[in-house]
């Protein structure tokens, strides 16, 4: 059951996720994109050639230019068009200070998408998920960065996806 929670997991509904925050991104005006946490490229496959990607994760999964390595406490004070924080801040040990950072790093936009509990809880038979450290309500996020300008509920309803704009 694991393997195939894991399968589903990192093949189907991260695909089907990456796609919808793909396809909320490409309605955006052209610029730099710092992609947090992003693990390799697979996001950059889906996203126009109009943005300059660039993605940090502190164990990369794929050795290229466009990725370094890296964590959001490790991040410098460049700035980018627009941050994308996806399935991330329930992972790290401080997430306000993960919000806090996308936030002054951010020019234009700010995208980040977190699982939807307890709806992600029922798929996993209210189980916790080992590798959360957090959950992040849309109300944590709202209270950090105000109300964003688009919210959806994505993949079967299992995400909470957002955008604002500054």
């Amino acid at each position: 059951m694991a393997k195939f929670d894991r399968f589903i997991q990192n093949k189907i509904l991260r695909r089907s996720r990456q796609k919808q925050v793909a396809n909320l991104i490409n309605r955006l005006p052209a610029g730099s994109i710092l992609d947090i946490g992003c693990m390799d490229l697979s996001l950059s496959k889906f996203l126009s050639n109009k943005f300059q990607y660039t993605g940090v994760d502190p164990s990369p999964l794929a050795d290229k230019d466009k990725l370094k390595k890296g964590t959001i406490e490790e991040l410098g004070n460049e700035k980018f068009d627009i941050v994308i924080a996806t399935e991330v801040l329930e992972h790290l040990t401080d997430p306000i200070f993960a919000i806090q950072k996308i936030k002054a790093i951010a020019r234009k936009f700010i995208v980040i998408s977190v699982p939807n509990e307890p709806f992600f809880s029922l798929f996993r038979l209210f189980v916790p998920a080992k590798e959360h450290l957090w959950t992040i309500f849309p109300q944590t996020l709202k209270k950090y960065l105000g109300n964003p300008i688009f919210e959806k509920r994505i993949c079967f309803n299992r995400h909470y996806l957002a955008l604002w704009k500054l």
